[in-house]
């Protein structure tokens, strides 16, 4: 490979590169045949909800309470959805795939059992044959399992003072506020009238109460209007592994000291450490001094301003970044001191105050916590929604862990299936805005869990709630022996007093990617933190080639694998590749092509095309928790492939293939196997020898699908293309010359190294 010299090219769009998306058509489907008795049983469904609800609607007949439709596995995809079932009780959201609430009261339910037995459409009909099972929401359903598996132990004491209420949002003002003032006045009557509504934006809301016995919850999960019932977890600095080290004072080489800022979220670093305090420009400090333990803190600070050398890894540039100190997280380590801990809801107002104050100044935010009690597996996790809420409004980047296992329940490589689901991402790693990363070794030895670069034995894994692709990167964090003691097999950082010490844990593969990210952003020109997402999602896709070619599966694992260590890696190319980009804006109801991709000449030998393809793809769409696992209410897809002219016809086939296919019939297995629906999307391909017959040409594809009944205006998305040569020509030049003659417009994606070097 040549040296990383030349631009990243950004190409411009041009407008007749938009198309209108053909309409689509054809009968609705249906899934078994529409029989009176079919009609018969499906009336009666809605007529045992009307009776559930009696007394809410003697109360009050217009009052909105919620039901619930399970459709059939085959019938989740968008297309199936039963809408015109549900054109008098409205959908509201939904939990699983397979499941849909339904906003219903007397006289809905009432017209909606007319319909039924006497549908008015072709339509209606299908949706009638979507339909698993339809049922009134229950006490139980709403009450999270966490709460209940303590109910009945001493823990629950611990939380009795911090339950957390979440309402049902119907889409109303009107029916929101109705049922907030019904819930409160149910509260009260039971005698919970001391409760406190805290806010987030137009969408995040809870009620937190105290309560005496679990029989309250019980009471409160009963209100209609309720739809879940939790506690505030609570979070205190994770118990260090610290080791000591013998290697020196380091710190000879000559560093470049950036202006860019980042936020570490965490126990606060060290004053008495003199390598670190001359670049922490504020702080905000809410943990009392008894309780503070800087060690994580600093070691983690550590991590991001000297972590390459102090992990002897090669870099060709080192800078020293700034901080932003937030001292929000008490110690934990009985052995320190004493202990405490704050709950989410005081973080959550810990990470808005410092937004407020910090988010124009310092984009990146380092957040390396979660709880092992709080596995991702379903939805997604309030504090997942809360951090996406947060970087949304902020326009800021948060680094999240994935979380780590605690010993004994450590995982080998390849992976016991006797593990399960014990090893799946904590909270809040299933943040979908959040780059979250995972953590692999860095050494190994003979009684070593894991060899090099294999996952970290601690190291959580993915799929997100949503099925979403996490952790998204990886870095190194460390390794365990088979005695758990970590002597030499974990990562050098920094303690309180600037001596050299020795950790393990995705706290600290965690920084090091905020610190490559740090890098990128640094070195762009014109900064943009989409860009610099999808910049650095590119690099650890490019770097792990091999890693999903081995193993579909393995992306739970490594995510899109680790990016490069030089940002200039990242911001440049040599001769033999090229790298575009593709910052471009899609409407609803359009699609992007680029209709005659110059393929390079240096890859086509003997009518074969050969080279190496890879492509990423990052979009940030509109979110709604209202809607569980449709949490991503958008989904957009690349592809990159071959056309031929039959005529007037052209056939197209996309030759880069997604990292997993969803050729599978149904939409669950697209979601799951997938990533469809995923914010982040890699493709790649590499022609080996047999090569792939020539065609009349290349094509570039974007399309966008919203959900079920979702309307966007316009979506903009980040696509960056490398195509490689093996054999080392100058592709570089051809790509660029084949565009201009083309009549694209490019620019330089303009770097501070270049502007230096200049």
């Amino acid at each position: 490979m040549g040296d990383k010299n030349l631009p990243i090219k950004i190409v411009q769009q041009k407008t007749i590169d938009n198309h209108k998306n053909q309409p689509g058509g054809g009968d609705p489907k249906c899934f078994g045949e529409v029989t009176p008795e079919l009609q018969v049983e499906i009336a009666e469904k809605f007529e045992k909800i009307l009776t559930h609800y009696d007394a809410l609607f003697s109360e009050n007949e217009l009052i909105p309470a919620v039901g619930k439709i399970t459709v059939k596995q085959e019938a989740i995809a968008k297309s199936h959805k039963p809408n015109d079932l549900c054109r008098e009780c409205p959908i509201i959201g939904t939990k699983d795939l397979t499941e849909i609430y339904i906003k219903v009261n007397k006289k809905t339910i009432t017209e909606t059992i007319n319909l039924i037995k006497n549908p008015p459409s072709e339509k209606f009909r299908a949706n009638l044959t979507t339909v698993e099972d339809i049922q009134p929401i229950t006490t139980v359903e709403k009450i999270s399992k966490n709460l209940e598996q303590i109910s009945t132990t001493t823990i629950f004491d611990t939380v009795k003072n911090k339950i957390k209420i979440k309402l049902f949002d119907f889409g109303n003002p009107t029916d929101n506020e109705q049922i907030m003032v019904y819930v409160k006045g149910k509260l009260a009557q039971c005698g919970l009238g001391k409760y406190e509504v805290i806010t987030y934006g137009d969408k995040i809301k809870f009620i937190t109460v105290k309560v005496n016995a679990y029989d309250d919850v019980v009471k409160i999960a009963s209100i209609n209007g309720v739809k879940s019932v939790d506690f505030f977890q609570t979070y205190s600095l994770p118990v260090d592994n610290f080791e000591n080290t013998d290697l020196p004072t380091f710190l000879g080489n000559e560093y470049f000291d950036s202006e860019t800022q980042i936020g570490i979220i965490d126990g606060g670093i060290s004053d008495d450490n003199a390598f670190l305090k001359p670049y922490i420009v504020a702080r905000e400090t809410y943990v009392p001094k008894e309780y503070q333990n800087p060690n994580h803190a600093t070691f983690i600070a550590s991590t991001i301003q000297y972590g390459n050398e102090l992990n002897k890894i090669k870099s060709n540039f080192l800078q020293r970044f700034k901080f932003v100190d937030i001292v929000a997280m008490p110690n934990g380590d009985e052995k320190f001191g004493p202990t405490d801990y704050i709950d989410e809801k005081e973080l959550m107002e810990i990470i808005k105050e410092s937004m407020d104050t910090y988010a124009s100044s310092t984009k990146i935010w380092n957040l390396s916590l979660g709880l092992v009690d709080d596995i991702c597996t379903e939805t997604m996790s309030d504090l997942g929604i809360f951090l996406d809420y947060i970087q949304d409004t902020y326009n800021v980047q948060f680094f999240v862990s994935i979380g780590n296992l605690a010993p004994p329940l450590f995982r080998k490589w390849p992976a016991q299936k006797s593990i399960g689901e014990r090893d799946r991402l904590i909270s809040p790693a299933d943040s979908v805005r959040a780059v979250t990363v995972g953590s692999i070794a860095r050494h190994d030895s003979v009684n070593s869990i894991v060899k090099q670069n294999e996952p970290s034995p601690f190291s959580r894994r993915g799929p997100g709630a949503n099925y979403i692709v996490k952790p998204d990167v990886v870095d190194y964090g460390g390794n365990f022996s088979n005695d758990f003691s970590i002597n030499d097999l974990g990562i050098k950082g920094l303690d309180a007093q600037g001596k050299v010490i020795e950790d393990v844990g995705t706290s600290y593969s965690t920084p090091r990617v905020a610190q490559k990210f740090a890098s990128i952003y640094d070195g762009m020109v014109e900064k943009n933190l989409l860009l610099a997402k999808a910049m650095l999602i590119h690099s650890a896709r490019m770097n792990s080639r091999s890693l999903l070619d081995e193993n579909q599966d393995n992306i739970k694992y490594f995510g899109f694998g680790i990016p490069s260590v030089n940002a200039q890696d990242i911001l440049m190319c040599s001769e033999d590749e090229i790298t575009l980009v593709f910052k471009n804006k899609i409407d609803q109801g359009l699609y992007w092509e680029m209709p005659d991709f110059p393929f390079p000449q240096s890859l086509i030998r003997d009518g074969k095309y050969y080279g190496e393809i890879g492509m990423t793809l990052v979009y940030a769409p509109p979110l709604d928790e209202r809607y569980g696992k449709e949490y991503c209410r958008i989904n957009i897809d690349a592809s990159f492939g071959i056309y031929k002219r039959k005529g007037e016809k052209i056939d197209y086939r996309r030759f880069v293939p997604l990292e997993n296919a969803w050729d599978k019939t149904f939409e669950q297995t697209k979601v799951e196997h997938g990533f469809k629906w995923s914010p982040v999307k890699s493709y790649y391909r590499s022609i080996s020898e047999k090569g792939i017959a020539v065609g009349d040409g290349w094509k570039i594809r974007v399309n966008a699908l919203p959900r079920n009944d979702f309307d966007f205006s316009v979506q903009e998305f980040v696509l960056i293309i490398t195509l490689k040569d093996p054999d080392g020509n100058d592709i570089y030049s051809e790509v660029i010359n084949g565009l201009r003659e083309r009549g694209y417009v490019t620019n330089n994606l303009e770097t501070r190294q270049q502007i230096r070097q200049r």
